[in-house]
């Protein structure tokens, strides 16, 4: 199985998880959100494992370290402007008291998922071209926390006025640019093994910005008793233990 298509087939499943809204019609949005912190806590680990583990040796074996922690710190303010730009399109549901707001939020909610997936694509990508346990363990830290996001982003649609059946058609619809970022990606950075290095950095940086500035403040708001702490910093253990042997068990692949 060639690199083109791994990078296909992860962006496909990555696609598909736009389609989690049909599990969560049965389950409920309330019941979900009883399980969202686990949830979050595990996409933690398997972020910052991602980034210790894999994209960080990777870029630096590429380049050096200076450059690596410099293409980091550019990843990481980039994505805090592009992190402020999408929150402009993403109207939860509490912040919106007119149905027109609502309906016009619902509709930027799928503008800001395309260029979210489309840059998801991208890193999917560029982290197969490195080699495939880094592809397999990206895509395993991307889909981690597209499951909780895709299933609120379905909540928002079905209450700005979208029925069951086009918010899961339009969801999965926008989803499909994972795909079209990751062809553009393979096509052109494949070129231009220099890239690689530094787009690496970017993405590291990415990734950081997503547990530091996303994730984690979120679980700070869940830990009302000691418990919720200890379940959360067992899921981001299991996060950072599945990456760890994802990369392990794949490593005959490359």
């Amino acid at each position: 199985m060639n690199t083109f298509l791994y990078i296909i087939s992860a962006s496909v499943i990555e696609s598909l998880v736009a389609l989690i809204g049909i599990l969560f019609l049965f389950v409920g949005y309330e019941r979900f959100k009883k399980y969202l912190p686990y949830l979050v806590s595990f996409s933690v680990g398997t972020f910052l494992a991602v980034v210790f583990f894999e994209l960080l040796p990777e870029a630096m074996e590429k380049t050096n370290s200076e450059i690596t922690s410099f293409y980091i710190l550019v990843g990481f303010l980039f994505f805090f402007l592009l992190s402020r730009f999408l929150r402009w399109y993403h109207h939860h549901e509490e912040d919106c008291h007119k149905h027109e707001e609502i309906k016009v939020g619902g509709h930027l909610v799928l503008v800001g998922d395309f260029i979210h997936n489309f840059i998801d694509g991208i890193i999917i990508a560029l982290a197969f071209l490195v080699n495939i346990p880094v592809g397999i363990a990206t895509t395993v830290a991307v889909l981690s926390h597209e499951f909780p996001q895709e299933a609120s982003d379905f909540f928002i649609l079905l209450n700005s006025g979208f029925s069951k059946g086009r918010a899961l058609f339009f969801n999965f619809l926008v989803s499909l640019s994972t795909v079209v970022g990751a062809i553009l990606t393979y096509f052109l950075a494949s070129k231009v093994d220099k890239i690689i290095g530094p787009a690496l950095g970017v993405v590291a940086g990415n990734f950081l910005y997503i547990a530091m500035a996303d994730l984690i403040p979120e679980l700070n708001h869940n830990h009302s008793k000691t418990t919720d702490t200890i379940l959360q910093f067992i899921f981001i253990v299991l996060g950072v233990l599945l990456i760890y042997f994802i990369t392990e068990i794949t490593r005959g692949v490359h």
